[in-house]
């Protein structure tokens, strides 16, 4: 059992604990998938491509919403999490590789550049991934303990020879291994073989496993720690998932304080995001989320803070993300942070971003 406490009514509200039962979510078990050590501890993406494609949210082309209505069209973001900087490379990529990130069940980024690693589950014809590659001059190489191919042995990266002429993504195919039902692919050997498992899963970290109880049941989520870990050892962002695209988007954030800080951090944390507090581009967070809950979450020695926002309408659907992205979920959960909220910490980096 571990403890929740709950924030009920509108706006902000922080109340006491009540028991609820844990329960394993698919967030936590694509943890399990990958090596608790290297670069899934820094930076951790997660997406579920098949989930939106149930509820109508599809990219045609790679570049144009196969949904013709604007809710569709507004959730759209959600189906490349875990895709990282790949999904720029559109229509290039499949037609190359024979990769889609869209049309995969599951997608998984981890590490920040140049050590990471993306993997694709499902949505792909192994035989036409090898064909593909090898036309291009891919070569069969051991990876770790792994069959796979790649354009290049270890770090070394030949741009001329690599299979999507896309800026930015081109060697994120250098290595590659492909089984019947998963596709994993670096710049460089190591993290291929931490994005494919290892003795020990991320979600036998007790601080990773935490903050995934804390997200729940989320489509789409990122979970990162700091590069100079002080106050905070986690960040953690969701995006809940819906039963329909009517629904109001919700968005999750867990901090993962170290147990020193929890107070410090819980203060200035739910002081600073409230419906009257102002966010970085100079609005009120109340004009970006019609309801901001507090609440903890509990799980063995750990205390996770927990927000809980319900999106205007206006809102991007990964505000949450957004905010870890610029540096502004730091900036708010930092107890020494100054009154000026444009001095703001430095952006985490986006996989496949140089």
């Amino acid at each position: 059992m571990r403890k929740i406490c709950a924030g009920l009514a509108a706006a902000l509200i922080l109340t006491g604990c009540a028991e609820e039962p844990s329960a394993t979510s698919p967030l936590l078990e694509a943890m399990g998938e990958v090596a608790a050590e290297g670069p899934a501890a820094a930076y951790f993406e997660y997406g579920e491509p098949t989930s939106w494609r149930a509820l109508g949210v599809t990219i045609g082309s790679g570049e144009q919403p196969a949904s013709g209505t604007d809710r569709g069209r507004r959730w759209l973001p959600a189906i490349g999490s875990g895709s990282g900087e790949l999904t720029r490379a559109g229509v290039e990529l499949p037609q190359a590789t024979g990769v889609d990130p869209y049309a995969a069940d599951r997608a998984i980024a981890v590490g920040v550049p140049p050590n990471l690693a993306f993997r694709f589950d499902g949505g792909f014809e192994a035989k036409t991934v090898r064909a593909k590659l090898e036309r291009l001059g891919a070569k069969p190489r051991r990876i770790g303990d792994h069959n796979g191919l790649s354009f290049a042995p270890g770090a070394d990266v030949d741009l001329a020879n690599l299979p999507v002429p896309v800026s930015g993504v081109t060697n994120q195919f250098n290595q590659v291994v492909v089984t019947d039902a998963t596709v994993a692919t670096a710049p460089v050997p190591e993290p291929i073989t931490a994005v494919l498992g290892g003795e020990r899963s991320l979600a036998e970290r007790p601080e990773h496993a935490a903050v995934a109880e804390c997200l729940g049941d989320v489509a789409a989520a990122t979970i990162t720690a700091p590069q100079a870990p002080d106050a905070v050892a986690l960040y953690a962002v969701g995006l809940r998932r819906p039963a329909n695209l009517q629904e109001q988007p919700v968005n999750v954030i867990c901090v993962l304080p170290v147990p020193s800080a929890v107070p410090a951090v819980k203060k200035t944390f739910t002081t600073g995001l409230t419906p009257a507090a102002t966010s970085r581009d100079g609005k009120r967070f109340g004009e970006l989320a019609r309801e901001i809950t507090h609440d903890e979450v509990r799980s063995g020695e750990h205390t996770v803070l927990r927000a809980t926002l319900k999106l205007t309408d206006t809102s991007h659907v990964l505000l949450a993300a957004q905010m870890l992205q610029r540096g502004e979920l730091q900036f708010l959960a930092d107890p020494t942070r100054p009154a000026d909220p444009s001095d703001l910490l430095t952006a985490v980096p986006t996989p496949g971003s140089s």
